[in-house]
Order: C-alpha cells, then sequence, then structure tokens
C-alpha cells in the first residue's frame, strides 16, 4: 500500500510500504468496525471456494506434494508481499512454516499474522483433507482479549508473544500427494512466479483492502466511497485519486467484489438468494439478479445450478 496513513491528508504519493500501510489498515478498520478477529474473517472470506484465489493457489492444485507447493509459495512469497520472510523447515519429523515480518516499523501485526497463516492453513487443508491440523499455530503478536476464536479457526493449539508466526506440522504432510496434481501447469506456473522475481516491485494492497473491506460494508448499507474513505483514514478524494493511479474506479471495484462474493455464496453456500442479496447490500432481490446477469450472462438460480452440477 503506502508507506503510512498520512493524519492530515491520507495516503501519500511517495515512496511506498505496502506491508506497513496494510497491517496499519488492517488495525484501523478492526477498530472502527469493532470486528477484534478481523484477520481470521478475512481469511474465512476468502478461503470458502473450492479452488483457490490467492496468487499462490494454483500452486496448491497442480503441485505433485504439499511439500513442492508449500517450499515454491516460501521461495517465491516476494512476489506477493514484500518486507517478509517466509521459511520451509523440517526437523524430528515436524515440519515448520514461519511467517516473519522484517520491517521493525510496522506495529500491530495480528490481524495481518491471521490472516495470512489462516490462508494457508486453508489452502493446505483443501488438499491434505478436512481432517488435517496444525500441531500447533505461533503468533508474533500480543495475546488478544478473546483466543477462542483462533483456538477454533486453526483447530489446534495458538501461542501468542512468538518471535515469529508460524505453523508447526506433521513433517509427512509434506508427502501428501495432491489429487490434482498436473506436471505441464505446476511448471508452466512456478516458471511464470521465477520470473516476476527480479522484476517485483512493491505492490499497491489499495484495491485487494478494498475488496476485503466490502464484504463488511456491504451488508451494513456502508458501501459508499466516503464510507470507505472514513474507514480507511483517509478523505474520498484521496482515496479515489489513489484508486486513478492505478486505473481503478470505486464504482467498478465495488461491483467486482460483490460478484466475486455472490459467486462464493451461491456455489458453496445453502444461503438463500435473497438473503445473498441482503449480505451484499442490495436493496432487492431483483436487483441483485440483474447486477449477477450483467456481469456474468447467467440468473444467480442458473449459476448456482450450474455450479452444483459440477461439484
Amino acid at each position: 500500500m503506502v508507506r503510512s496513513l498520512e493524519r492530515d491528508n491520507g495516503l501519500s504519493h511517495s515512496a511506498q510500504t505496502p506491508l506497513l500501510g496494510f497491517t496499519r489498515m488492517l488495525g484501523h478498520m478492526a477498530q472502527e468496525s469493532g470486528r477484534s478477529e478481523l484477520g481470521l474473517e478475512m481469511a474465512k472470506s476468502e478461503a470458502s471456494t473450492q479452488h483457490p484465489s490467492s496468487i499462490f493457489g494454483d500452486l496448491f492444485v497442480y503441485a505433485p506434494t504439499l511439500g513442492d507447493a508449500l517450499r515454491a509459495m516460501a521461495q517465491h512469497f516476494p512476489v506477493s508481499q514484500t518486507g517478509t520472510t517466509v521459511k520451509l523447515i523440517q526437523a524430528h519429523g515436524t515440519a515448520h512454516l514461519t511467517y516473519k515480518i522484517d520491517d521493525q516499523a510496522v506495529g500491530p501485526r495480528l490481524h495481518d499474522a491471521a490472516y495470512t497463516l489462516g490462508k494457508i492453513c486453508r489452502s493446505i487443508r483443501r488438499s491434505a483433507g478436512t481432517d488435517w491440523r496444525p500441531q500447533r499455530v505461533m503468533l508474533a503478536a500480543p495475546t488478544p482479549r478473546d483466543t477462542a476464536a483462533y483456538q477454533h479457526f486453526f483447530e489446534a493449539p495458538v501461542v501468542f508473544n512468538t518471535m515469529e508466526s508460524g505453523l508447526s506440522f506433521g513433517a509427512q504432510t509434506l508427502d501428501q500427494p495432491i489429487s490434482t496434481a498436473n506436471p505441464r501447469l505446476y511448471h508452466d506456473f512456478y516458471t511464470q512466479l521465477k520470473g516476476r522475481m527480479p522484476a517485483c516491485t512493491e505492490p499497491d494492497l489499495l484495491p485487494e483492502a478494498l475488496k476485503a473491506w466490502v464484504i463488511y460494508a456491504a451488508g451494513e448499507g456502508r458501501s459508499s466511497l466516503e464510507h470507505a474513505a472514513a474507514d480507511f483514514g483517509v478523505t474520498p478524494r484521496t482515496l479515489q485519486r489513489r484508486l486513478k493511479d492505478q486505473g481503478i474506479g470505486f464504482q467498478n471495484l465495488l461491483a467486482q467484489a460483490r460478484m466475486d462474493k455472490a459467486r462464493q455464496l451461491l456455489a458453496n453456500s445453502p444461503m438463500s438468494i435473497t438473503r445473498i442479496a441482503e449480505q451484499l447490500g442490495f436493496s432487492e432481490t431483483s436487483a441483485f439478479t440483474r447486477a449477477f446477469r450483467h456481469h456474468t450472462r447467467l440468473s444467480p438460480r442458473a449459476f448456482r445450478q450450474t455450479a452444483l452440477a459440477h461439484f
């Protein structure tokens, strides 16, 4: 994102440090919305589809084994995010996947760590099977007031105040084949990641953060540009200008985030179409149906039937 969230004029146009801005944004959103487990909520929301949507999602679909997927992810993590070090270490029958923020300027880290490890944990479970559990989860952040949500999400002991965040699990997980492995597609995807490493620059995470924000704000009727700017601690003009610099319109981003979430819910949840429309902030089911049909060329009902037929 950016080096800081300026109190006076919002997002800076100078040198960028996306991780610093991203962690501050998450902390601000959690405080303003009263969602003390925001990082976990975001991880749950993004992990609801069969096919992972993250930049490393294809690794957990096409790699020969989970070990191959995790090693490739750790090696190429700078493609997704700078300022961090990810390592996969195996010793005495246990594998340790560590996630460490290198920038000492980064303050509150709980939501970022929970979000990142939550996505990784769900990706492993998607490939290893629903019975897979980490042996231990470490979060390099002060112990929150309520730890039950973290224990429930990871289904494992969670230790706070550690030097670095990470997951520990049985080393045999690394040898587990991925049922959807495809050597050719894995090689092509791995080559793409490798090719992006030298040219990797500081990515602006504002669009990603806004998409995550939309999912929670839409259901509360707070998905306007003004509400977004207030929650991000900037002025509407600054937020709009920042998006314009990347060739992105706020309304287009809002529509895309809504439709992405709509497809997830229609394909993977029993929620009624009317309830989905309400959750995404549509005043009427008919308005949601028109928007969805415009975006996908299918009605919500037809999309759900097609998704279920391919399940």
